[in-house]
């Protein structure tokens, strides 16, 4: 064969099948993503393909979807800076306008964790998205609507969880009975009774809880075994149930549970930490907050914000520039509860990550609804 006409068919089949062999499976990965509305997660594969097949078609293709995917959300948000440059001036109307179009065009995950952070700093002009969240048809929304409808403290937290208690998903059952431990509202006890046939493993655990933090001394000392059991995630949920029972000692096992070999315990001891407002244990949190796991890190981050610390704003700050997007969004988040952190919520507004974009848009409104300080 002619070595130039060689050269040009390799060339074809370059362009044809991609930059290596596994280009295609990433090709095929990317569209999934986008199929099921994932675009952080989508954003990252065809930004990989695109550095390294830079003339691919294909790959050409799947950079029009993507953009055309955010491209509201993106221009909303450039546009929300833009006005802000100008006027100097907040306009909460055009941030819900932009937070709602983050409702609809990010990914489920990203929707989820914008839930959650508005439950965070109970955003009120967002509690009407929150709460037409309990009814969504994706149960990781509806999980997250669980989460963060009691952290507004309205009167009528009860009803909203009481519309969980028989969701066909189980993830959603054992939210709604962990945010009613935290609710603390006894009348959640009769309402709930009907979990006392689960059939879910991991509801049961959950329902033993909620019915032993809001009192129910058989549970309690049911929950107290646990401490000298083998599975140390449960040992840490055991410690954080006492805790709230007022058992402060169980604090240190949280503590204990931060050095864990198990990534998703050290997770679930930050978070309870976190849940308990644990002050004490700042310093502790502090040094995990360099945690090899972003999921530690994310929850390392939510904790410090519980706390109110301003020790911890130094380390928030640090997250805030974090390589994980969801690690970003959550130290935002915490930031904003730590101080008003305008600054840092209006840069994130450029933010690659949708979810951050999001995150900072749930600040901005947190921050711009707490009281003037005196």
């Amino acid at each position: 064969m002619n070595p130039v006409l060689a050269r040009c068919c390799l060339l074809l089949l370059t362009l044809s099948i991609g930059c290596s062999p596994d280009v295609a499976a990433q090709r095929k990965s990317a569209a999934r993503l986008l199929d099921a509305a994932k675009y952080d997660s989508a954003r990252n594969v065809v930004s990989a393909l695109s550095r390294r097949c830079p003339n691919d078609t294909s790959v050409l293709a799947l950079r029009v979807r993507l953009y055309s995917a955010e491209r509201r959300l993106r221009e909303a948000t450039d546009a929300l800076r833009r006005h802000d440059s100008l006027t100097g001036a907040r306009d909460s109307t055009m941030l819900m306008g932009v937070l709602e179009a983050a409702m609809k065009d990010a990914d489920v995950v990203c929707v989820a964790a914008t839930i959650r952070a508005c439950g965070e700093l109970a955003v009120a002009p967002a509690y009407a998205l929150v709460e037409s969240a309990l009814y969504d048809r994706n149960p990781m929304i509806r999980r997250a609507a669980v989460y963060a409808i009691p952290r507004y403290g309205r009167d009528d937290a009860v009803d909203a969880l009481a519309s969980s208690i028989l969701d066909d998903e189980p993830m959603v059952r054992g939210e709604m009975l962990k945010s009613a431990a935290r609710l603390g509202d006894k009348r959640m006890l009769d309402l709930t009774r009907v979990l006392q046939l689960e059939s879910n493993d991991g509801v049961i655990w959950y329902f033993i809880n909620m019915r032993a933090a809001l009192g129910d001394k058989q549970m309690r000392e049911q929950v107290r075994k646990e401490l000298g059991g083998e599975f140390q995630i449960l040992k840490v949920y055991a410690a954080a149930t006492l805790a709230r029972l007022g058992e402060v000692q169980q604090l240190q096992v949280l503590a204990e549970g931060l050095r864990s070999d198990e990534e998703c315990t050290r997770a679930t001891a930050a978070r309870a930490l976190g849940d308990l407002k644990a002050s004490d244990y700042v310093d502790t949190l502090l040094a995990a907050a360099a945690d090899k796991a972003e999921f530690v890190r994310e929850e390392v981050a939510y904790a410090l914000g519980e706390t109110g610390d301003a020790k911890a704003v130094p380390a928030l700050e640090r997250l805030v520039r974090d390589s994980a997007p969801y690690v970003r969004a959550s130290a935002l988040v915490a930031l904003a509860r730590v101080r008003p952190a305008e600054q840092a919520a209006s840069a994130a507004l450029a933010d690659s990550s949708l979810a951050v974009r999001a995150a900072a848009l749930a600040a901005l409104l947190g921050i711009q609804a707490r009281p003037a300080a005196k």
